[in-house]
């Protein structure tokens, strides 16, 4: 391949990672009413509301921390992704608008997934460290959903 060819390939490639920047992600944090969320609905204890801030809260919840990186395209597309996929299955800001079936539901899910080490996802946590979960955390969330179930 000449270096002319290469030149203008670059040129595309970098043109084409510009234009993507304008394609947007999705919304971003919704409002947040307190009374709805599972922290005014559930009684959650404070080592166990660490866990969930820590690890849940950013895919789960309309409080997302959104990083850098989830600006710019493509990642910002997967982050976005993520995060509608995260709080359409379970959103603890929204907590209050599950029946109470659906909330037993919802609880006995996220001991489940914790303990299968499905959850939090694999992505998220290679890029955030502090989000995994040590075994006596993964048992003090399944105690405190065994509790309020």
């Amino acid at each position: 391949m000449g270096k002319r060819r290469f030149k203008a390939i670059a040129a595309a490639v970098i043109l084409l990672l510009a234009a993507i920047q304008f394609i947007p992600a999705g919304d971003r944090n919704p409002v947040v009413d307190p009374s709805r969320t599972i922290y005014a609905t559930e009684p959650v204890p404070t080592g166990v509301r660490t866990i969930l801030e820590s690890s849940c809260k950013n895919c789960h919840s309309n409080e997302t921390n959104w990083p850098w990186y989830s600006y710019i395209a493509p990642i910002s597309w997967v982050v976005g992704r993520d995060v509608r996929q995260g709080r359409s299955h379970m959103n603890f800001s929204e907590w209050a608008g599950y029946s109470p079936q659906k909330r037993e539901e919802k609880l006995e899910e996220i001991c489940e997934q914790i303990m299968n080490g499905d959850m939090p996802d694999g992505k998220y946590t290679l890029v955030h460290r502090n989000a995994r979960l040590t075994e006596p955390q993964r048992a003090a969330v399944c105690e405190w959903t065994e509790a309020v179930r």
